[in-house]
Order: C-alpha cells, then sequence, then structure tokens
C-alpha cells in the first residue's frame, strides 16, 4: 500500500510524472510485498504537488546559497506501521530518492543533497479503505504479493507487543 507524495520545485512533464509514479510505485511494492500486483495496484497513489521555488527556504535562504546541485525535492512515504522493518525503511528512502533525483534530472556531479525522503508510519486503526478499518494482515492478504513468513511473524511480534503495553499500562487507544 505505497502512497507517495512528491515536493518539487519546477513542474514536472506529464511523461516524467507517469515514469516516476510508476517507478516508484513498482519500487515500494517490490520491498513491501516482493513484487508488484493489480490489488496492491489499487491501493498505490502517488500524488505530484509543485510548490515554486520561491516557497522553499534552504539554510533559511530563498536563493540558491545551500543548494549545491540545483535540483531538489521531497518524497514522503505514508505506510502504515509495521509494514517494514528498519532494513525494508532503509531500502525504501534511498530507492525513492535515487528515483526522484533520476527524475528531475540531476547532473552526475550533482551529489544529491537537495533530494529528501521522509518515511511516515500511520498507527494500526489509524487509516481505512472503503470505510474499513483494515489490520495489516488483511491488509497485506488484500495486496497479495509474497511477504516471507519470517517477515509476518516479525509484523505480528510487533503489533502485539504494541498491544500488550497498551493493555499493561491501560492506554486508551
Amino acid at each position: 500500500m505505497p502512497f507517495v507524495e512528491v515536493f518539487t520545485p519546477e513542474e514536472l512533464s506529464d511523461a516524467v510524472r507517469a515514469e516516476l509514479a510508476e517507478t516508484l510505485l513498482v519500487a515500494m511494492m517490490n520491498i513491501e510485498i516482493g513484487h508488484p500486483t493489480d490489488h496492491a495496484r489499487e491501493i498505490g497513489w502517488v500524488w505530484f504537488h509543485t510548490l515554486p521555488g520561491t516557497s522553499w527556504a534552504v539554510g533559511g535562504r530563498f536563493d540558491d546559497t545551500y543548494i549545491k546541485g540545483g535540483k531538489m525535492g521531497l518524497a514522503r512515504i505514508i505506510a502504515p506501521e509495521g509494514i517494514l522493518n528498519s532494513e525494508l525503511k532503509s531500502k525504501a528512502l534511498a530507492e525513492v530518492t535515487k528515483n526522484l533525483r533520476d527524475a528531475m534530472g540531476a547532473e552526475d556531479d550533482d551529489d544529491g543533497l537537495g533530494f529528501f525522503a521522509i518515511y511516515e508510519e500511520v498507527p494500526a486503526g489509524r487509516w481505512a479503505n472503503g470505510g474499513n478499518i483494515l489490520p495489516l494482515g488483511e491488509l497485506l492478504r488484500k495486496m497479495g504479493g509474497d511477504v516471507p513468513v519470517q517477515r509476518k511473524r516479525e509484523m505480528k511480534a510487533l503489533l502485539d507487543g504494541e498491544a500488550a503495553l497498551k493493555e499493561h499500562f491501560a492506554i486508551p487507544e
């Protein structure tokens, strides 16, 4: 269920946006569930936002003093809590920033420091699809793919542990 928001200071052409959307979704589906599926595509969204250069202050300045490569962009990955472990989050962040850098046409000598990605998790019970709050296991079944058994065990342990802590300390949902 990859959701990715892309923010750029320059308008991307329809062709670049289409290619980047496909590249980002495929990369995220490969990381989340092993390979793309039609069901995962149904709930895999990419949004593009163009914020003019005058809306980006880098180093507290609105000029290019601190923009070394000249190209910049931000991607925010939004995913259900627990769907990725630390290793897979790092892989997702690296892939997304690389894909964004490539799509923006950064030159070979551009150090890539103007490209950022943020991974934001949405806690269980705080996202829904079609009016239904889906537990992570149900969402994974809906998406299909080939999530390794060990990865599913990690997800279950994480969510079970959080539920036990909430119950033990009487933390409301």
